[in-house]
């Protein structure tokens, strides 16, 4: 709608009268309903004029369109809603009647901005006689704006009032532990002090039988200072309290560090317990003759089907008693030692013919370790950590790899 329609539409208002809410446009309803009136207020207003809603239990925002619907219809809703307009705003009616241009309302509206003061500066200049349809849209463009400042400021304070809340529970909870820590220190000296006050009492009393004897004066002198000692022994007292308690917490810790240490040697000596069974079942074939001619499939000795086990780093000194345990297994083994004097580029060479990778955790370099997780990773190969450089640790981890599907790994 055109501005001259828009002329046309509404009522013409008295020269120098001030406007009513129905001698404005509907569309100025939102913005002066919304931003000039409580909830509160729009509510009770509600219940005074019969209004009714969709639902018995309407929101705020319900009620707020309800309002703007029934008072561009019904002309006592409108007239109700500008009597209470008037009655609440009547303060910034009063400074906007002496305007008396557009170029007076702009100013005394940004003075109403300046100080916050925005629900009566609003009513007051929408239903100024003096005010335009272009200032009326001004106001409600910067009210429009305005709400949706405070509506982002208003998220902010409400995450800000949620981290309130959950910071003043804790704080609540540590007050309540200072608290009562301080109600048992504070029974504690008030006992020793309605002990020292029993017996200063006593002491007084005494003083005051003997005020005429002759060493009335030495005696009074003891008793301060045995006042003075018994203060001092429930200082030392004290101290002794806390040097104790700090001495158990210490213990404390103790004893737990060393409940770990031992949990960490146990399973250590399982693991070697493991190991040194291996090596005694190997050294048992040993020394019963030929194992690989007698054994057959009972033995429980794993079988690798023919696969090629590449083991990188250990020492040097043990890898033709692991080649020779692995074709006892039905398996070939090659060996890097892991860049020490062999190049880092034959790893991948090696890689691509072996079926599963094999590297003693406590003997292989950094360097070799990360490029061989590397490459099991790209070339998808199975590999198996062995804890321990020895020949038990590595029939442990051979039993792993050899009751393990072909194209499975596992860690030692």
């Amino acid at each position: 709608m055109c501005e001259s329609c828009k002329a046309d539409a509404l009522p013409v208002p008295v020269a120098g009268k001030r406007l009513r809410l129905s001698d404005l446009e509907t569309g100025w309803y939102c913005t002066i309903i919304g931003t000039c009136l409580s909830m509160g207020e729009l509510r009770r207003l509600a219940v005074r004029q019969g209004a009714v809603f969709p639902r018995p239990n309407p929101t705020d925002y319900e009620v707020h369109t309800g309002m703007i619907q029934l008072a561009s219809r019904e002309r006592a809703v409108s007239k109700a809603i500008t009597k209470l307009l008037d009655h609440k705003h009547a303060s910034a009616l009063g400074r906007f009647r002496r305007a008396a241009s557009v170029a007076d309302l702009e100013a005394l509206w940004r003075d109403a901005m300046d100080k916050g003061e925005v629900a009566g500066a609003c009513w007051a200049l929408m239903s100024h006689p003096a005010a335009t349809e272009t200032l009326r849209a001004s106001v409600f463009g910067e009210i429009h704006m305005l709400s949706h400042q405070v509506g982002a400021a208003a998220r902010v304070d409400l995450k800000r009032f949620h981290d309130l809340q959950k910071e003043n529970a804790e704080l609540e909870a540590r007050a309540a532990r200072q608290q009562e820590r301080l109600r048992a220190e504070t029974e504690a000296r008030d006992a020793s002090i309605r002990e020292l006050k029993e017996r200063l009492d006593l002491e007084l009393a005494e003083n005051r039988r003997l005020a005429h004897a002759v060493d009335a004066a030495a005696e009074l002198t003891a008793l301060k200072a045995l006042v003075g000692e018994l203060r001092q022994s429930l200082i030392l007292e004290t101290a002794a309290l806390k040097s104790a308690e700090a001495a158990r917490r210490d213990l404390e810790a103790k004893a737990a560090e060393a409940l770990r240490e031992n949990l960490d040697l146990s399973q250590e000596m399982n693991d070697v317990r493991a190991e040194l069974a291996a090596m005694e079942s190997r050294l048992g074939g040993v020394f019963d003759g030929d194992a690989a001619a007698f054994c057959g499939r009972t033995c429980g000795r794993p079988d690798l089907c023919g696969r090629c086990i590449l083991y990188v780093g250990g020492r040097a000194g043990h890898v033709q008693h692991m080649r020779r345990l692995v074709e006892e297994c039905n398996g070939t083994l090659v060996h890097h030692d892991g860049g020490f004097e062999e190049s880092m580029g034959r790893l991948s060479g090696l890689l691509s013919q072996a079926d599963a990778v094999m590297f003693p955790v406590d003997c292989v370099s950094h360097m070799a370790h990360d490029q061989l997780k590397r490459l099991c990773k790209r070339w998808e190969k199975p590999f198996v950590p062995v804890r321990r450089s020895g020949l038990g640790a590595f029939l442990r981890a051979l039993e792993t790899v050899g009751h393990a599907p072909a194209a499975a790994g596992g860690s030692a």
